[in-house]
């Protein structure tokens, strides 16, 4: 066994060895310089970083007012005192070359410190606490705007509003006998751009006291050209000759009826040539009236128990009117044109009066009257009323069912009561009849009872207090269904008086009524009026003495199901109903004894309508 011996070291044997390395060590001295810079640099650091309480970071304005490292009390002081800086400086609107002054306080103009102060809010953090105090931070300027009573500038702004605005002119039509259509133009207006202003008011503090208020231009509603174009067509309308022919029987359309005819109306905004129904409808049916036949309306009426019938409707035939207007807009020189008889559909059929649901009387009043004049009136209203439909939520107004009271219309000259409850003659007397008999028959029905106004004195054979009058112009009888269920109101007149009857589904309906009892008393008197026209020692009763005056309380109670759902009070003072008596000249001496004064043929007390009732 070979043995090796190594005589030298291992990393002799390896190649020359490197020499060791010394290490370098710092002075104390620069140690403790170093932890001292280092002490001063995190002291400091912590005392900018420093929480003070401010709830503002630093760095931060409102409408240029520096409230950086202010408490939110601090700041929001702070900028209420610089708005009412600008505030007080004043208030001008300026529109279309005026200046209206307004005072700041009568619109209630301050400024809204509270968000502002709000918006620049903010926790800020430790870094940017630091940032902040060395001048790092970032920089915010934050608006300040302004509040203000919109109602109190809606007053204030009326003279601006009546200053710059100018109502656009839409283009018009004028029409001459000779068959002439004269345009005339449009025009642009103008109106104040309120949401500018108010843009404005918000930021017065940079817009500054005196507010310019522009002007947003508004465009008519018809144009030039719209209605040149319709006038155009009405034009060539006129001008061309039309025949119509109606199973080889041909006819032509006088331009007169043609002229008569021709009619401008609305539509989306635009208006369009077209051509009047009625107008050519009668000539029609006088052209061609034998083969024609008017619809009848499904009508209402009731059995002896109450309930509610219908009488079917029925469809009528004529002249299809609506396809020659249809070919005469798409081409109004067409000169032949054919027609049909076509089917007249009536405006209540079966099967809508079926729909309405009516099923009984719910409301019903019947008042006696004694002849005259006056009982024209009353069965000529009654007929217009009668079949009168009041849609459910819907509201009734007399004078509008009626209409005017006219002697066109059928209505003659009968008493009313006039000024201080002295008698005359109008035409429609009488109709006030009508009023009180409706009247209790929706009271009756539960309806909702807006308006009407009792008699100037009490007629006996109505109702204490729970009466009505009208006149055209007012007094008026309103009243409203709100029930969910309509009305059909039916008329009945006979040779002792009128019925008013009202139709509609019970719904649970009851009504209570309640009458007071008279007081308060006042003595009627007789009038005397000197009338030189009477022969000498006549008397002339023009008015009788009728009831004495007093107040009445009235009302009633609406249950539905069974629940008290409303309840009405009413207190009305009748004045006494006094006489009127015209005297003539005194009888001479020795020209024997005054006659017995001699009355009126007619009681007056038959009359119990007012102004034109």
């Amino acid at each position: 066994m070979r043995v090796y011996r190594f005589e030298e070291p291992l990393g002799d044997s390896l190649g020359p060895r490197r020499p060791a390395r010394r290490r370098r060590r710092f002075p104390a001295v620069l140690i403790l310089l170093g932890l001292a810079v280092l002490g001063l640099l995190v002291g400091g650091t912590l005392y900018l970083g420093r929480d003070t309480g401010a709830q503002i970071p630093a760095g931060t304005r409102i409408d240029g007012v520096n409230v950086g490292e202010l408490t939110v009390p601090e700041a929001k002081a702070k900028i209420r005192a610089h708005g009412r800086q600008l505030v007080d400086r004043g208030l001008v609107f300026v529109a279309d070359g005026n200046r209206f002054e307004v005072e700041p306080a009568a619109i209630q103009l301050r400024p809204n410190a509270q968000i502002a102060v709000r918006t620049a809010q903010a926790d800020s953090t430790f870094v940017e606490r630091v940032l902040g105090r060395l001048g790092f931070g970032a920089t915010r300027d934050i608006p300040l705007t302004y509040l203000y009573n919109r109602r109190e500038l809606g007053q204030t702004l009326l003279p601006v509003r009546q200053a710059v605005t100018i109502a656009p002119r839409n283009a018009a039509i004028a029409t001459d006998d000779n068959g002439r259509f004269a345009v005339t133009p449009a025009a642009t207006g103008q109106r104040p751009d309120i949401g500018a202003l108010h843009a404005a008011l918000k930021t017065i503090g940079v817009s500054g006291p005196d507010v310019e208020v522009p002007a947003v231009v508004t465009q008519p509603t018809i144009t030039t050209a719209e209605a040149t174009a319709a006038a155009e067509q009405a034009r060539a309308f006129v001008k061309a000759p039309h025949i119509v022919t109606l199973d080889d029987d041909p006819r032509r359309i006088p331009r007169s009826v043609a002229l008569r005819a021709v009619e401008f109306e609305p539509a989306n905004g635009d208006v369009r040539f077209t051509l009047s129904r009625g107008t050519l409808r009668a000539f029609f049916s006088r052209t061609f009236g034998s083969r024609e036949r008017a619809p009848r309306n499904a009508t209402f009426t009731t059995n002896a128990a109450g309930k509610a019938r219908i009488i079917g409707s029925k469809n009528g035939r004529g002249v299809d009117v609506d396809s020659l207007i249809a070919t005469w807009q798409a081409d109004p020189t067409a000169r032949i044109v054919p027609i049909t008889i076509g089917v007249r559909e009536p405006a209540l059929t079966s099967e809508k009066a079926q729909n309405l649901g009516v099923k009984q009387i719910v409301g019903q009043f019947f008042t006696p009257y004694n002849g005259g004049a006056r009982v024209s009136n009353i069965k000529r209203g009654a007929e217009i009323l009668d079949q009168y439909i009041l849609p459910a939520k819907g509201t009734f107004s007399l004078n509008k069912a009626l209409g005017e009271r006219t002697a066109a219309r059928g209505f003659v000259e009968a008493p009313m009561i006039g000024e201080k409850g002295v008698l005359k003659n109008s035409v429609g007397g009488g109709v006030s009849q009508i009023a009180t008999t409706t009247f209790n028959a929706a009271f009756f029905a539960g309806l909702k009872l807006i308006e009407h106004t009792p008699h100037s004195f009490w007629i006996p054979r109505y109702p204490k207090g729970r009466e009505a009058t009208v006149s055209w112009g007012g007094p008026e009888l309103v009243f409203e269904n709100n029930w969910d269920a309509p009305i059909v109101i039916l008329t009945h007149t006979s040779e002792e008086g009128l019925t008013v009857q009202m139709l509609s589904d019970p719904l649970g309906r009851k009504v209570e009524s309640f009458e007071g009892k008279p007081y308060s008393f006042s003595k009627g008197k007789i009038i005397r009026i000197k009338d030189p026209k009477l022969p000498p020692g006549v008397a002339k009763f023009d008015q009788l003495k009728g009831s004495d005056g007093f107040r009445i309380k009235y009302g009633r109670r609406v249950y539905k199901d069974g629940k008290l759902i409303s309840k009405q009070e009413w207190d009305w003072r009748y004045a006494p109903e006094n006489g009127i008596v015209r005297i003539g000249p005194k009888v001479p001496k020795g020209g024997g004894a005054e006659p017995a004064p001699t009355e009126t043929t007619e009681d007056p007390a038959v009359t119990d309508t007012t102004t034109t009732g």
